[in-house]
């Protein structure tokens, strides 16, 4: 069975052609599929301006991938916007899915360490300054960051060297099919969450309630294996 793969690619330009490409050359090494945000898109402005509405800009992103499992997310450093670029996306990526595989591309890769660096000027940055620069693309969790000219390839590159989905990835995956649905019965403390809610909790760890839950789930489906077995 062909592995599953889903990529988020949020950019200032219409990347159909992007997208038809990569369909082709992946058709037989995996089921593909492409999320685009087109972050000039007249409904992600802000009321009565031009310029984009990060908020808005969130939402979409939320709603989008709600039901899915990302496998990758892509995006642009320049977004045409005066004061949002890719580090915001990324930062708003980071915050809905913790764990989020980023790619970064830009047409101007010097902006970008300008960006991390912040007031500092690159010829005059420390030793210690440009480790923190470092350190703070880490944290956003940029796997790799390339040309504009060359996401595609490198996208295809790191699709077909990633090592099969794991059973915690295939579960996130089969909760966030069924994200609305409210978990009713088997483990009271959760009683009320959605299911999607439940896989965020799991992603960004932020509460021991649902690993006392994925603990008694293994419990609970070895001795109905047994049960069945006898």
């Amino acid at each position: 069975m062909k592995k599953k793969v889903t990529v988020l690619i949020i950019d200032d330009v219409d990347q159909s052609k992007i997208i038809d490409a990569l369909n082709k050359q992946l058709k037989r090494t995996c089921e593909f599929e492409a999320i685009s945000i087109r972050t000039t898109d007249v409904e992600l402005r802000e009321d009565g301006s031009d310029h984009l509405d990060v908020i808005k800009l969130k939402e979409r992103i939320k709603d989008l991938i709600s039901s899915k499992h990302i496998n990758w997310a892509l995006t642009d450093f320049n977004l045409s916007e005066d004061d949002i670029d890719g580090i915001d996306v990324v930062e708003i990526l980071t915050e809905l899915r913790k764990n989020l595989k980023i790619i970064m591309y830009s047409g101007n890769r010097k902006a970008v360490v300008k960006r991390v660096l912040g007031k500092v000027k690159l010829q005059e940055a420390t030793e210690e300054e440009i480790v923190e620069a470092v350190r703070k693309l880490m944290e956003y969790q940029i796997i790799d960051y390339v040309k504009r000219d060359e996401y595609k390839d490198k996208l295809i590159e790191l699709i077909n060297r990633d090592d099969e989905p794991t059973v915690h990835d295939y579960f996130l995956e089969q909760l966030r099919q069924h994200s609305e649905m409210e978990f009713k019965s088997c483990y009271a403390p959760l009683k009320g969450k959605t299911l999607g809610e439940i896989a965020d909790m799991i992603e960004k760890q932020s509460d021991k309630r649902v690993d006392s839950w994925t603990q008694e789930l293994v419990e609970q489906t070895i001795a109905y294996l047994v049960k069945i077995n006898e």
